[in-house]
C-alpha cells in the first residue's frame, strides 16, 4: 500500500514510471543520479515521493541506464525493472 500512496504522489508530480515490479519502481531522469529525480518543493524532497536512505521506509538506489536501453526493452515488451540491476539477468523468481 505505500508503495501505491508514493506512485501516486509521483504522478501527482508529473513523474510516470517506466517499469513496475514487487519491489523497484524505473523512473525517466534528467541526470544519472537518484537525486535528479526526487521533485523538489521549495527546496526539499516533495512529502510523499521515495525517500532515498539505508533505513526502513526509505528506498536504494538499484541503478542507472540510459533512457535509449529502457525504450529498446519497453519496444521489445520487456519491463525494465526486471533489469535495472545492471547484471543484464531477470531478477531471479520474479
Amino acid at each position: 500500500m505505500w508503495m501505491h500512496r508514493r506512485l501516486t504522489a509521483m504522478a501527482k508530480l508529473g513523474h510516470y514510471p517506466l517499469g513496475i515490479l514487487n519491489d523497484c519502481v524505473v523512473y525517466p531522469s534528467p541526470g544519472p543520479s537518484p537525486l535528479d529525480l526526487l521533485p523538489l518543493v521549495d527546496g526539499k524532497p516533495a512529502r510523499g515521493t521515495f525517500p532515498l536512505g539505508p533505513v526502513p521506509g526509505q528506498v536504494k538506489h538499484e541503478g542507472t541506464r540510459p533512457f535509449l536501453w529502457a525504450a529498446e526493452l519497453l519496444d521489445s515488451g520487456g519491463n525494465p525493472a526486471n533489469y535495472i540491476k545492471g547484471d543484464g539477468n531477470v531478477a531471479e523468481g520474479e
